[in-house]
């Protein structure tokens, strides 16, 4: 159910690529929420987010609670998921001397070929660390991805952004490139391969 928004402010916003600009919301006893407001154009896939979302979220912990659906106002609600996203993550620890604020609104994530440097070589580092640490939080994510898969829906949108890591668990947030799928995990796979390494089941050696 979704709260009385008029105890709430925005804390900070961020833009989700052209389609949507994000606010993190808060009010005075200290309660978060995400606001996603979509722009004109992308109606479609606002409802189609909605829809997929709330699937999901009825059957999995480890994704966001669709809180409420404005679509007159272009305006979908997300409970907040503590942590932070695997992008700022696996920068800080093997990203060198990079600024993290500059990802805040990041969009240069598009593999193989257009991918910041800095990022390509940071994740590279991490596909190949043998660390407790990177080693749990592929696990985690693979984990957290398997419950999606066998639910048959597809992500689409496997890249670090959409992972957020709290060093107990994996959610996986922003469906708005997500759909049902027959095969979901092959679809899924190659983002999967790329950013954190993991192989679908079966495999031995990575496309990448």
């Amino acid at each position: 159910m979704l709260p009385k928004l008029h105890n709430f402010t925005v804390i900070t916003s961020w833009t989700n690529g052209e389609k949507a600009v994000v606010h993190l919301l808060e009010n005075s006893a200290g309660e978060k929420l995400i606001l996603k407001a979509y722009r004109p154009g992308y109606t479609a896939t606002m409802f189609r987010e909605y829809v997929v979302a709330r699937y999901v979220a009825r059957r999995l912990t480890v994704v966001p609670q669709v809180l409420g659906f404005r679509p007159w106002r272009k305006e979908l609600y997300f409970s907040y998921i503590t942590g932070q996203r695997v992008l700022e993550w696996v920068m800080q620890r093997f990203g060198g001397n990079v600024t993290l604020s500059k990802f805040q609104s990041f969009h240069g994530l598009d593999p193989p070929h257009h991918v910041d440097p800095d990022v390509a070589e940071a994740f590279a580092r991490f596909r190949q660390s043998m660390s407790e640490e990177a080693q749990r939080l592929k696990e985690d994510i693979r984990t957290s991805y398997s419950c999606l898969h066998r639910i048959g829906i597809l992500h689409g949108s496997a890249d670090p952004r959409n992972v957020i890591y709290d060093h107990d668990r994996v959610f996986i947030i922003d469906f708005d490139h997500a759909r049902p799928s027959f095969n979901p995990a092959k679809l899924d796979s190659q983002s999967l391969a790329y950013w954190y390494g993991l192989l679908p089941s079966g495999n031995t050696k990575s496309p990448w």
